[in-house]
């Protein structure tokens, strides 16, 4: 029997790459896109197993997606928002805002609200980890090399 671990790697994979459809991402692309989706997802259920909280395992797994995105984007030669976009979609709260418009709408402000914060949190653990993976990989594969450049000898005026 297949482990629901597995299964769930698999369902990441096959939805990043229908979101990549949907984005209209180059079909060559999509697989390094399916590929990030089952690694954010992966990721994430292994600090899960390491006993992280939701916001830490989310902010973990988007440096984990956004390093490997980054590093397709310069071994592919491509944009790393066609990577991305695809790749995040796994981690995204969806449940978590359709439950916070849900309370909302059910009358229930105290619920929506204990919802849309931790909503919110997780998107924000999301970007955090996105902004962290970005700032990193700009250290390490996006330097421009620096080079010295010697200042013009200035000449004596002469009287």
């Amino acid at each position: 029997m297949i482990s629901p671990d597995i299964v769930g790697l698999l369902w990441a994979f096959m939805a990043t790459i229908g979101f990549g459809l949907l984005f209209k991402a180059p079909i060559r692309d999509l697989p390094f896109a399916a590929l990030g989706g089952a690694l954010a997802w992966g990721s994430y259920l292994f600090f899960k197993l390491l006993n992280a909280s939701d916001s830490q395992s989310y902010f973990a797994a988007s440096i984990i997606v956004g390093l490997y995105t980054e590093m397709a984007s310069v071994i592919l030669k491509r944009p790393a928002t066609l990577f991305i976009i695809s790749a995040i979609i796994p981690l995204v709260p969806g449940a978590g805002m359709y439950r916070t418009m849900f309370e909302a709408v059910m009358g229930d402000a105290e619920a929506s609200a204990k919802t849309g914060f931790m909503t919110l949190s997780l998107a924000g653990a999301i970007a955090g980890g996105l902004a962290v993976a970005s700032a990193i990989s700009r250290i390490l594969w996006h330097r421009k090399p620096f080079i010295m450049v010697k200042a013009p000898k200035q000449q004596k005026n002469e009287r």
